[in-house]
């Protein structure tokens, strides 16, 4: 007997449109109604609601704080190249004077807090020419390692070993460098 198996039906997609029936806006937050949440929330004692408020005061102060000093910043930013134009001026005219000849910058600095300005005249020195710049310029010596291999290699150094038997034992140049070092101080040319 053989029984023939229908095809299930695929099941339809439901689709469902949602449209708002009006825009959603956050509440309105001032400082005011918060600190009068908290007190309410103090009131009641409700210490999770007071923890709660009081986090969202923190914040809302802080977003007007962070709002006031961008605020400074913008207002800043406008006078600034008036300033810079004003002191370049005068700078200028001090260089058209060849007043500032021996000088290659000034630096200038004022502090309205401390109703303090600073003035320097800079003057640019030759950096000194230096005497080491790395990569294997120190001491030199006229002896090579090998000749002092040669002349003390089979003297002990450590642990029972020889100069040339340690010397061979490990190809690092640190090491080696005490090696080195070592028999340097036996030819006399290091203390």
């Amino acid at each position: 007997m053989t029984q023939k198996v229908a095809p299930k039906p695929e099941p339809k997609a439901v689709v469902s449109v949602v449209t708002p029936t009006a825009p959603v806006t956050a509440p309105v937050v001032s400082e005011k109604s918060l600190m009068a949440s908290l007190q309410t929330a103090l009131a009641a004692g409700n210490f999770k609601l007071v923890a709660q408020v009081s986090q969202e005061l923190v914040k809302y102060q802080r977003t007007q704080e962070q709002a006031a000093a961008d605020a400074k910043s913008k207002a800043l930013l406008a006078v600034t190249l008036e300033v810079k134009t004003a002191l370049d001026a005068a700078v200028k005219k001090l260089v058209d004077a060849k007043k500032l000849d021996l000088a290659d910058g000034v630096w200038y600095s004022q502090d309205f807090g401390d109703k303090s300005a600073a003035c320097r005249l800079i003057k640019a020195t030759a950096k000194a020419e230096r005497k080491s710049s790395g990569g294997g310029t120190g001491k030199k010596f006229s002896i090579g390692t090998a000749e002092l291999l040669q002349k003390y290699g089979g003297m002990e150094y450590k642990d029972g070993q020889t100069f040339q038997q340690t010397y061979e034992a490990d190809s690092d140049k640190n090491f080696r460098f005490g090696i080195r070092n070592a028999l340097l101080k036996l030819e006399g040319l290091i203390t």
